[in-house]
């Protein structure tokens, strides 16, 4: 959809040969428009939490937040924006592209951007572009909820994370700074497991070299989606009031703050790129 980019459906066999949509999206096109949960949409120009006032070089800004913290870009949200379709390529893949006012949230500089979808056998990739016109810090991802047994909880499905660390929250959800250990911890998914009760809206800093950093497994359709990218991390969402869960593959909120943190600062004409795919596969042909 043009709508903020968004990935509205995708199938895939279960292992009975039946087709499944495995996106938990909304039932019609404008029901999107009162969304507050940013549902398959790619979000930016900074997607998570920023704290009030952030660091840009050496210069401290004061940006658009609500009780101290900016979610998802407020009010510039680009979940929000109506996106440009552009020319396909083939019947295989789809490309958007949004300009991104100066000054939108309080961020300086405009911000050109284009993501494109692609199917490539069973797997979906996502590609994120973005140029800026001044420096300015950007941090792009997409906000699809899968559910691999859509007529069950997601709390049925087996999750893997490849990281031994997550990020230290405060009562905001705005990260301290501070990495702890999953282990020991109910953030511990180093070895699959059922994701069960546990409900999650965390930061997994996923293992050094690791490209294939998260895996769900539904035991009851036998499918597997695996989640590539060359992002640091990723944050896991499950939502409180519908059967979902969702991969932001994304650098670390409050980045600009933490000087510790990978940098999601971009000099003006340069370029952001950013990729993930979701791999989907059968258990018995894995």
């Amino acid at each position: 959809m043009d709508y903020g980019a968004i990935l509205h459906q995708l199938w895939f066999k279960d292992e009975n040969g039946i087709p499944t949509n495995l996106i938990m999206g909304l039932d019609q096109p404008q029901d999107y428009l009162t969304d507050v949960w940013a549902r398959g949409a790619v979000v930016g120009r900074f997607a998570g939490r920023l704290e009030n006032p952030i660091q840009l070089e050496e210069n401290t800004i004061e940006i658009e937040h609500e009780n101290g913290v900016l979610l998802h870009s407020g009010s510039s949200g680009w979940h929000k924006k109506k996106w440009t379709a552009l020319a396909q390529e083939n019947n295989h893949s789809m490309a958007f592209e949004y300009h991104c006012p100066d000054g939108s949230s309080g961020l300086s500089g405009s911000v050109h951007a284009r993501v494109s979808y692609r199917l490539d056998g069973c797997s979906l990739g996502i590609e994120y572009h973005a140029v800026p016109s001044a420096t300015t810090h950007i941090n792009l991802t997409n906000h699809a909820y899968f559910n691999l047994n859509p007529s069950n909880t997601i709390g049925s499905q087996q999750l893997r994370i490849d990281a031994d660390h997550f990020l230290e929250l405060k009562e905001s959800r705005v990260p301290t700074g501070t990495m702890l250990a999953v282990e020991n911890s109910t953030f511990d998914f180093r070895e699959e497991k059922a994701i069960g009760s546990i409900k999650l809206d965390d930061y997994f800093v996923v293992n050094q070299n690791i490209k294939e950093i998260a895996s769900l497994y539904s035991p009851e359709t036998g499918i597997v989606m695996k989640t590539i990218t060359d992002q640091p991390g990723v944050v896991i969402f499950t939502p409180p009031h519908f059967e979902a869960i969702c991969f932001e593959t994304q650098k670390f909120s409050n980045s600009p703050n933490i000087s510790t943190f990978p940098s999601t600062l971009v000099k003006a004409n340069e370029e952001y790129t950013h990729q993930t795919r979701f791999e989907f596969s059968l258990k018995n042909e894995a």
